[in-house]
C-alpha cells in the first residue's frame, strides 16, 4: 500500500516587511502558523510558492520594512522554512519588485535547501501532478477571482498538447493574498492564503479586497486519493476604531 505524504504550500512570506513572516515569539502572527504547524507535523513536502522576502521597499523609502537588507530578510526566511522541517524542499520565484529585480534572493534560499527553484514548477506527488507558479491576475470584485484560477486548466490544456508539459491535475498559484478555490471532475485550482498581514501602505489606501493568511496541506495518498485542507486564520489583527 502506497504510504501517504504530506505536503505544505505556503507563499508570499515576505520576511522583512512589518507584517511579513517572521520567527519571533510573540509576534501574533508567528503564534497561530507556529502553533498550527506543530499539531500537523511531519512534513513530507514543502512548496515555497514567491515572494520568500519582501525586498528594499522603494516605493515607500523602506517605512514598511523591519530591514530592508536582504540579506537579513533572506536568512529570516530560512529561519522559517528550516522551522518546518520538511524532507523536501520546492520552490518557484516570485516577482521581482520583492525578490530582486537584478538578481534571485530566492535562489539562495533555495539552494541551502539543496531545493530546485523556477519561475514554475511541475511535480507529481503519489502520481498527483502540481502546477505551482506564483503569479496570477486579480480581481477587484468577489465573484471575478475565479475567472483567472480557472483559466489555468484552458491554457495548460494547450502547452500539453503541444507534448512540452505534463497535464496537471492541481494548480497552485499565489501572488494576490487571498485564497480561492474552483475546479471540476478534471481538475482543482488553488490561490494560496498569504504568510503577510494586512497594513501596508498600498492595500489599506488602494485596495479594498479581504485577505487571507494562512497555507494549504495535501494529504496524498494517489491521483485519485488525496485531500487539501485549507488553514485560514481571522482575527489575529483588528482595525482600529475611534470613538468620540
Amino acid at each position: 500500500m502506497t504510504k501517504r505524504k504530506r505536503l505544505l504550500v505556503l507563499s508570499d512570506m515576505h520576511c522583512g516587511s512589518k507584517w511579513g513572516i517572521r520567527k519571533e515569539k510573540g509576534f501574533v502572527l508567528w503564534d497561530a502558523f507556529g502553533a498550527e504547524i506543530e499539531k500537523l507535523r511531519p512534513f513530507d513536502i514543502c512548496l515555497c510558492n514567491g515572494d520568500a522576502i519582501d525586498g528594499k521597499g522603494e516605493r515607500s523609502g523602506g517605512t514598511e520594512q523591519i530591514t530592508t537588507d536582504r540579506i537579513e530578510q533572506k536568512d529570516m526566511a530560512i529561519e522559517v522554512l528550516e522551522y518546518l522541517n520538511a524532507k523536501d524542499y520546492i520552490f518557484t520565484y516570485g516577482t521581482p519588485y520583492h525578490a530582486g529585480t537584478e538578481e534571485d534572493w530566492e535562489k539562495i534560499i533555495a539552494d541551502k535547501f539543496n531545493a530546485r527553484i523556477s519561475g514554475q514548477e511541475f511535480f507529481e506527488v503519489n502520481g498527483l501532478t502540481f502546477h505551482a507558479k506564483h503569479k496570477i491576475a486579480n480581481s477587484t470584485i468577489p465573484h471575478g477571482r475565479f475567472t483567472p484560477l480557472a483559466r489555468q486548466k484552458t491554457w495548460n490544456l494547450f502547452w500539453s498538447e503541444f507534448g512540452e508539459v505534463p497535464n496537471a491535475r492541481v494548480f497552485i498559484r499565489s501572488h494576490v493574498h487571498y485564497y480561492a478555490h474552483c475546479g471540476d471532475e478534471s481538475y482543482d485550482a488553488y490561490i494560496t492564503p498569504a504568510l503577510q498581514g494586512w497594513g501596508s501602505k498600498y492595500g489599506e489606501r488602494m485596495c479594498e479586497g479581504t485577505i487571507s493568511f494562512g497555507f494549504l496541506v495535501f494529504d496524498i495518498t494517489s491521483n485519485e486519493e488525496w485531500t487539501c485542507r485549507k488553514f485560514i486564520f481571522r482575527g489575529l489583527q483588528k482595525a482600529h476604531i475611534s470613538k468620540f
